[in-house]
């Protein structure tokens, strides 16, 4: 199989697998009991959290772990729900974002985010005490990338206060989120070549929020329930070696690059191109032709591609990212597909994955 598919999940690490294999044989047991074996799970767990830590530049004190991107996502928006009367957002967020501020049930103003760069005087105006903007730093599904840094000087200086959806930033660029000064920060492992299952919620210092699990008082009191060992020490591995992966990240836009000149020339259309972008993605739309249906015979010819975010699979539906980038566009959401490479792609498999476009297209024919 050719694996274009990392936006959704990226293959595990060597450094991962390693670390979780020594966390079954030594740290399986519960992490909060006082017994020896309950310390020497602790040590792996709390290890974990000084490499993540140290990989976005924050305290480990600052981490709350979690079971993954979306469960951080939800920590970091509906915990700051007692200070919040008004959420500033965007038309192309993920849906664990969407729909945690769809519970939030206040006041939402939703920026529009077209093929052109989007500033922070988009912003601007609905800044304020009280106001939460909760918003993506890197797109899913096209790879745009949002003025974050600049957004977080708009809040400080107009009392908002500022969660960012970074799960797909981590590993695509340097992240120095105590800098950022952002209320709340969502990592995500399976971006980053670690385990599914493990995710991370950065808390400004000094921030109070809500948990939304209770029970016991694991995670400083922010999310009840034993924590994955297992999954956290590979999480920990992969954000380890995580300056190799930003490292990669030029070579990666090179493949990336030719490829979508390729798909270019085959007669695709790129979306998001206008905006800056991070290497690893090129969403593009044949226009036409059924993106499912595409991908489903790509996927026939051994090529993995997507849709659309993975949680929303086996939903037939069209782009929401693509339609609300090209709102007089319809047809383009509804052909789009996303190829998402890292540093393990090929060359080869690059080739491969354009010959199998280019038989998918010579045997089917737009609607």
């Amino acid at each position: 199989m050719i694996y274009l598919d990392h936006h959704a999940a990226t293959p595990i690490v060597d450094a991962a697998r390693a670390a979780m294999d020594h966390a079954r044989d030594v740290g399986w047991a519960n992490p909060s009991s006082p017994h020896a074996a309950g310390r020497a799970a602790r040590a792996i767990l709390e290890d974990a959290r000084r490499r993540v830590a140290a990989a976005v530049a924050v305290r480990p004190s600052q981490l709350v772990l979690t079971a993954g991107g979306s469960e951080a996502c939800q920590l970091g928006i509906v915990g700051l729900r007692p200070f919040v009367t008004r959420v500033v957002t965007t038309t192309i967020e993920h849906p664990a974002v969407e729909r945690a501020i769809a519970s939030l049930g206040v006041e939402c103003v939703r920026v529009p985010v077209l093929d052109v760069r989007i500033g922070v005087d988009a912003f601007t105006p609905h800044l304020g005490e009280g106001v939460l903007v909760a918003t993506q730093w890197v797109n899913h599904e096209v790879g745009s990338e949002l003025p974050i840094e600049e957004l977080a000087l708009a809040c400080r200086a107009k009392g908002a206060s500022l969660f960012v959806d970074a799960t797909q930033a981590f590993g695509k660029r340097p992240l120095e989120l105590a800098a950022l000064g952002a209320a709340t920060v969502a990592l995500a492992s399976t971006k980053i070549g670690g385990p599914a299952g493990a995710g991370a919620l950065v808390v400004e210092l000094g921030r109070a929020i809500e948990p939304l699990l209770v029970g016991g008082g694991q995670e400083h009191g922010l999310r009840a329930g034993t924590q994955s060992v297992v999954a956290h020490a590979g999480f920990g591995a992969a954000a380890g070696v995580c300056h190799e992966r930003i490292a990669a990240m030029p070579s990666v836009g090179r493949l990336r690059d030719r490829l979508e000149r390729r798909l270019e020339e085959l007669g695709a259309k790129v979306n998001g191109g206008g905006l800056p972008r991070v290497a690893s993605c090129t969403n593009v739309s044949f226009v036409g032709r059924r993106a499912s249906v595409f991908a489903a015979a790509l996927d026939l010819e051994g090529v993995a591609v997507a849709t659309g975010p993975a949680c929303s699979s086996g939903v037939d539906v069209p782009s929401p990212t693509v339609r609300a980038m090209y709102p007089y566009e319809p047809e383009r959401a509804a052909s789009a597909l996303r190829f998402s490479i890292g540093p393990a792609t090929r060359d080869d498999e690059i080739d491969a994955a354009l010959a199998a476009v280019e038989r998918v297209l010579s045997r089917t024919s737009p609607r």
